[in-house]
């Protein structure tokens, strides 16, 4: 899988992708054109929310940051997950790079997000056990399985005072880049899906969600493959 990744046309396309989707989910407004402009011609094309150029204009940092992370080996820690969130929240809130001080909440939500005092541990809990779970699957299957489940649990620790969704779903990339899986893009227009799977803990329905997604990522793979011959 990494090595797709050296083909610097697919990676564009993929940071442009992941940059565009992945803040959209969180109200980001500008378009793929937009944020393609920003993050492969440092260009902004109108007049920007600042908080909203920053927020996609930090993928361009984080995409090879993760990828080069992966390439070293870098097992999932308290350590890089806090500089996942510093590279993501860069130029965004005063206090990137730390958990959370004090408590948070997530609208809606019929539980209580994990209290900020015992992040670091739940956090060290959940990263052992996502290892142990990746290193006794079976398959890939299980394997995207235990990546998606960890996400909804991860989402429910809510580390973070603030990007928690984003690092989240940069987490899913690491690991799907560290089991040789195919990465996907959760794009804005399945939101709705997506916060229902969160919600409502539906492993089942958010394995299939995540394997059509890989399916559509491959074909974007494929395109690029097809260039370097």
């Amino acid at each position: 899988m990494l090595r797709i990744l050296e083909n610097k046309n697919y990676l564009d396309d993929l940071t442009v992708r992941m940059a565009h989707h992945n803040t959209a989910l969180e109200g980001n407004t500008l378009s793929q054109d937009e944020t393609a402009s920003i993050i492969l011609n440092g260009v902004i094309s109108k007049a920007t929310n600042e908080r909203e150029y920053f927020e996609v204009r930090n993928y361009k940092v984080l995409v090879p940051f993760l990828i080069t992370s992966v390439e070293q080996k870098e097992k999932i820690n308290n350590e890089l997950i806090k500089e996942i969130h510093k590279i993501t929240m860069d130029n965004l809130i005063y206090n990137k790079g730390e958990f959370k001080k004090t408590q948070n909440m997530i609208v809606g939500a019929t539980f209580d997000t994990t209290e900020p005092y015992q992040v670091p541990y739940v956090l060290k809990d959940w990263i052992d056990n996502l290892e142990y779970c990746l290193a006794n699957s079976s398959n890939d299957n299980e394997k995207l399985s235990h990546i998606l489940d960890h996400h909804i649990k991860f989402e429910k620790i809510h580390p973070f005072s603030d990007g928690n969704g984003r690092v989240g779903r940069a987490l899913i990339f690491y690991s799907c880049l560290e089991q040789n899986s195919t990465p996907f893009v959760i794009t804005k227009d399945t939101k709705d899906k997506y916060i229902h799977f969160l919600r409502q803990n539906d492993i089942s329905d958010f394995l299939d969600f995540a394997k059509e997604l890989q399916t559509a990522e491959k074909r974007h793979i494929e395109k690029y493959q097809k260039f370097e011959n």
